[in-house]
């Protein structure tokens, strides 16, 4: 055996009498950890490279469905781009106990580091804080929930930090036989307020636990303090974080990313956005981060601390990480080292001063994002900048909860948000000619194999006299917002759970005088107090049809420089694009455009050129969570026996064929809250009965795969939005 060899496998315990000495074309070397889902060892493959084999328990094993979705996952985690991951090397679901292999990665895990020698210092921490980032990002756009990210799933390898234990913690959700241990996934000190309700979870639960691990490499706490897994969960859901001692540059980032209500936090890509600053901006991501770890050096080994003599346990193991492990998990330590010794826990706070980014700006037009200084070289900047907005802003603008200068503040709103597993539709079923506003839940909503479980409940939202159409959500999911063919200036608002009364829009003010147009839908703005909407009228009552930005009040309109026939707008995550189709000569379809929230910007049109020479028509157009991709449905070709559903790339301008159901008519894309691979969309494919709407789901990064159908009743199911754009 190398030295090298010998050296990592003295890190391992020996096998037991019982352990298997081989697995498939695996020899095994040692046992490196167990857990509540299994054991995991140190193997090595015919081609002598070492590796981390995760076996699940038998128990867990014998369960049918988590073998089906074992296999699912397992293969999904092997499609992650390799950055700052554990590659995902092989797996087996057929084996008398399924097993996963990834490479093995050397080095002391974040936990390990920090119980021992203290928080990382500034080059580290700000390295660490983009290298998780950059694997969030990877391991999302493959469709995977990491649901338990913390210190003990990262190392600190030679190369950078490295997110290991990630792509099969659905599988555990799926067996009904399993003990209920297994069902709450997760670690108290980093679970997010979701998981501890028991909401569906999706991938800004991982963005939380983010936030929270920084929080951890910075201070050397945990961001709820210390105590039982009881006080910790508690904290969690009625606390905010202790981020005192978080650097001020990343500060602003974390806070936000610990947001109680999932749909405020950044996704992956918004994160290394923020991150990365203008650097972000100038090229591939993935080169930045590369970039960004080039000059990495493997923090030196702590020598003080009040943590264990090193020992296997303080390397990458891969090891199960659920309850039902270890002490730890269900009661986390009451003395963490830091750098100073018997430091007390921080007060409950550490709330940044209003005026962070994120936290919306006043007066009578959208905010801005402003231009971005790069994190890893604007620290001292920060500093100076978080001072004076400290001091200057809570003057200037008032308590955090002042609501004065906000036009949505007089929005009906909903007690709770709905869940991201939750979409609004308008939908008619049976005999009755009208159509309603409805939302349904959606079982397994981040997953789109086919055959999985059916929408089973809608539930109404508002009836009228007359139909009511083409709704959306706000961005914090309390209200929504649809279309009243029997009035005029037909934009209302409702309390997202149908309580109240709803509330006609642009009755008053500038707004007084637009006339929107009957097949107009609305997209709000990502702080909630703008909609864009196509009128025909301005704000004086001139004919003058094309898309407008109304505040909530109707105290400010603003006509964007489209033609009269722009339509179907959708707002950018960031706030500063609109996109939206338009033609030449009318009718209902044409190519695709997009449009700066600047006043006097003009429009670029996206691929008028390439339509008008392949006869393809284009509408719906909707952005995905991170602003990368337009999703959008396209007659082909002129052939309206082929209208499906595509994407583009907004970067590269590369389009991607998402269906191909002749015949299909497939239409309203619409993306899961927080995923650009989950996409929704309706269709009629029953040709026996050509009135119905079904809804489908799809991963984009799988559009291959067969179509998920997530309703099966005859009537109409369509117009949908998952969020606000």
């Amino acid at each position: 055996m190398a030295s090298s060899e010998a050296n990592v496998s003295s890190r391992a315990t020996p096998l037991g009498e019982n352990d298997p000495r081989t697995l498939g074309s695996y020899t095994l070397l040692g046992k490196l950890g167990q857990g509540g889902m299994g054991t995991v060892y140190l193997g090595r493959s015919e081609l002598g490279r070492l590796v981390a084999i995760k076996v699940v328990r038998a128990d867990v094993a014998d369960d049918a469905q988590f073998r089906s979705r074992f296999r699912q996952e397992a293969a999904t985690a092997r499609r992650v781009a390799r950055v700052c991951t554990a590659e995902v090397l092989d797996f087996d679901p057929e084996a008398e106990q399924p097993y996963l292999v990834t490479e093995f990665i050397e080095g002391p895990t974040l936990q390990s580091f920090v119980s021992k020698g203290g928080p990382l210092a500034d080059a580290n921490l700000e390295q660490l804080a983009v290298g998780v980032a950059a694997a969030l990002r990877a391991i999302h756009a493959a469709g995977i929930v990491h649901r338990d990210l913390k210190p003990s799933n990262v190392v600190l390898s030679p190369f950078g930090p490295r997110v290991i234990d990630f792509g099969i913690a659905r599988a555990l959700d799926s067996g009904a036989g399993l003990t209920g241990d297994l069902q709450q996934l997760g670690t108290p000190a980093f679970m997010s307020p979701e998981q501890i309700r028991g909401d569906p979870i999706t991938s800004k639960a991982d963005i939380w636990a983010w936030g929270g691990l920084v929080t951890f490499a910075a201070t050397g706490h945990y961001p709820f303090g210390m105590g039982s897994a009881q006080v910790l969960l508690f904290r969690a859901l009625n606390e905010e974080p202790r981020l005192d001692g978080v650097d001020p540059g990343l500060h602003p980032i974390v806070w936000d990313s610990m947001r109680k209500n999932p749909y405020e936090r950044p996704n992956a890509s918004q994160l290394m956005d923020r991150l990365l600053g203008d650097a972000g901006d100038t090229g591939d991501q993935d080169e930045q981060v590369t970039n960004v770890l080039a000059d990495w050096k493997v923090p030196p080994a702590p020598t003080g601390g009040r943590g264990p003599a090193t020992t296997g346990g303080d390397f990458a193991t891969l090891a199960a990480t659920r309850p039902g492990q270890p002490a730890d998990e269900n009661f986390v330590p009451t003395q963490v080292a830091t750098r100073v010794a018997n430091t007390p826990a921080p007060a409950p706070g550490g709330a940044p001063p209003y005026g962070y980014p994120g936290q919306g700006a006043p007066g009578g037009q959208p905010e801005k994002r402003r231009s971005k200084r790069p994190l890893i070289l604007g620290i001292v900047a920060a500093v100076i900048v978080i001072a004076a907005l400290a001091a200057v802003l809570p003057m200037v603008l008032g308590g955090k909860d002042d609501k004065s200068g906000d036009p949505s503040a007089f929005l009906p709103r909903s007690t709770a948000p709905l869940g991201l597993d939750t979409m609004v539709l308008a939908q008619k079923v049976g005999a009755d000619p009208k159509y309603h506003i409805v939302t349904a839940q959606v079982p397994d909503a981040d997953n789109a194999t086919p055959g999985l479980p059916t929408i089973n409940q809608f539930k109404n939202v508002i009836s009228g006299p007359d139909d009511l159409l083409l709704p959306a959500i706000s961005p914090d999911r309390q209200t929504i917002f649809y279309i009243d063919k029997g009035l005029k200036n037909t934009m209302m608002a409702v309390a997202a759970d149908g309580t109240g009364q709803p509330v006609q829009l642009f009755t008053s003010g500038p707004a007084a005088n637009i006339s929107i147009a009957p097949d107009a839908r609305p997209s709000i703005s990502p702080d909630g107090k703008f909609a864009v909407i196509r009128s025909t009228t301005d704000e004086t009552g001139q004919s003058h049809t094309g898309l407008y930005i109304i505040a909530m009040d109707g105290s400010s309109v603003r006509r964007l420089d489209t033609a009269p026939q722009a339509s179907d707008p959708s707002w950018s995550p960031d706030g500063e694009r609109i996109a939206y189709w338009s033609n030449e000569f009318g009718g209902d379809r044409g190519f695709l455009v997009i449009i700066s929230t600047d006043p006097g910007a003009k429009a670029v049109p996206l691929n008028k050129v390439e339509n008008a020479q392949t006869g393809n028509l284009d509408a719906d157009p909707t952005w995905s969570p991170d602003g990368k991709l337009l999703a959008f449905s396209r007659v082909v070709k002129g052939d309206p026996q082929q209208l499906e559903i595509y994407a583009m790339d907004i970067n590269t301008k590369k389009i991607i064929v998402i269906t191909k159901e002749v015949g299909a008519d497939d239409q309203d894309p619409a993306w899961a809250p927080g995923s650009s691979s989950i996409l929704t969309f309706t269709s009629n494919r029953d040709p026996n009965n050509p009135g119905d709407r079904e809804i489908y789901m799809t991963n984009v990064n799988a559009a291959d795969n067969p179509d998920r159908q997530l309703t099966t009743g005859h009537g109409y199911h369509g117009q949908l939005r998952w969020d606000s754009r």
